[in-house]
């Protein structure tokens, strides 16, 4: 969660509206992003993979 005032970072990432979620791997490489709700499911697999 990241909550960032002046919405530079929505900008910087690509985020149009709320939900949204981007998930990175522990190097920082982008995995997956959704705009609206997620598979919690899709997300583990993400991780476990």
């Amino acid at each position: 969660m990241l909550w960032d005032e002046s919405f530079e970072s929505w900008i910087e990432l690509g985020v149009r509206g709320q939900p949204a979620a981007i998930l990175y791997a522990a190097d920082g490489t982008m995995l997956e992003s959704w705009v609206g709700p997620f598979d919690e499911s899709e997300v583990l697999g993400l991780i476990e993979a």
